[in-house]
C-alpha cells in the first residue's frame, strides 16, 4: 500500500487547519496595530508621556516580538501587551483631538470587532 497520497493528505488538513484555526495571531495583530493610523490627531499615553502614534505602534510591535511565544490570541496580545506598562502597570491611553481619553484595551478591543466584523458595505443607489 502506498503511503504517501495519505500523508500528503494528512499535511494537507495539518496546513489547511492553521488557517482555520488561526494558529497564529501575528497578522491579525500586525493589522490591529496598524489600525492606529486610523485615529487622526490622536497621541499615545504612555507612562503619563504623550506619544505619536507611529512610537508607540513601534513600541507595542517590540512588546510582541519580545513575547509572541507567549502569545495565543490576539485578545492575550491585547490585555497582556497593550493595555499596559509592563514595568508601572499604569493603563495605556489614546487621547483624541478633542482631549477625550480612552483606554488603550477598549480602544483596541472595539477596533478588533471592526476588524473581525467589518459593517456591510453601503449599497449604492442606482441613478437612473
Amino acid at each position: 500500500m502506498n503511503k504517501i497520497p495519505s500523508i500528503l493528505l494528512f499535511s494537507f488538513i495539518i496546513f489547511i487547519s492553521s488557517f482555520v484555526f488561526g494558529a497564529e495571531p501575528e497578522d491579525e495583530i500586525k493589522s490591529l496595530v496598524s489600525s492606529l493610523d486610523s485615529c487622526k490627531g490622536c497621541v499615545f499615553i504612555r507612562n503619563g508621556s504623550e506619544h505619536k502614534l507611529d512610537e508607540a505602534k513601534a513600541h507595542l510591535l517590540k512588546k510582541y516580538d519580545a513575547a509572541k511565544s507567549k502569545i495565543s490570541s490576539t485578545e492575550d496580545f491585547i490585555k497582556g501587551l497593550a493595555s499596559k506598562s509592563s514595568i508601572t502597570g499604569t493603563p495605556y491611553k489614546i487621547k483624541f483631538p478633542d482631549g477625550k481619553e480612552v483606554e488603550s484595551e477598549k480602544w483596541l478591543s472595539d477596533k478588533l470587532k471592526e476588524l473581525r466584523n467589518p459593517p456591510p458595505a453601503t449599497k449604492q443607489k442606482k441613478s437612473k
